[in-house]
């Protein structure tokens, strides 16, 4: 069944997603917006996550309510690390081998504290993105008065 924003829905739990689908959302992630319309505004403020889509009305809190976007943190903390160790090795091989140790050190220090921060709002948007790319949003998540998702229950201590 075509959604508003004519993708088709699958019958099934988890969806291959083609190539041009990804490319589009991703495309529209790396905009800071809806993967689902391209149009509405994913971020407010720096980090805070809207609470649905001021467009297609897709709610973005999918899955877990609360924690689906811890995955994105852990995700953003590899892709800052990884960026880091890229630059610091193509700057050391583009010195050497008269390397300037304690700017190295100092601009490497800055870099991992701030590389994470910059990249929080883009990397939660491209969570998104790709959850969306392997869970397709059903029409209950376009519907503005379907009630959020229950979060999962906790466990109980025993005695």
């Amino acid at each position: 069944m075509p959604s508003p924003t004519g993708h088709t829905h699958s019958e099934s739990a988890l969806d291959i997603p083609s190539l041009s689908r990804t490319l589009l959302y991703v495309g529209r992630a790396l905009r800071l917006r809806c993967p689902n319309c391209g149009k509405g505004k994913v971020i407010t403020g720096w980090t805070k996550v809207r609470d649905r889509c001021s467009v297609c009305g897709l709610r973005f809190a999918r899955g877990e309510g609360e924690y689906f976007y811890a995955g994105a943190i852990f995700v953003n903390i590899i892709i800052a690390e990884l960026l880091f160790a890229f630059g610091f090795g193509g700057a050391l091989i583009l010195m050497w081998p008269n390397v300037p140790w304690d700017a190295v050190t100092y601009v490497g220090a800055a870099l991992m504290l701030l590389l994470p921060a910059l990249l929080l709002p883009v990397v939660k948007v491209l969570w998104l993105a790709f959850d969306m790319l392997m869970r397709p949003v059903t029409p209950a998540e376009l519907d503005p008065n379907a009630p959020p998702p229950a979060p999962p229950p906790r466990p109980r201590p025993h005695a």
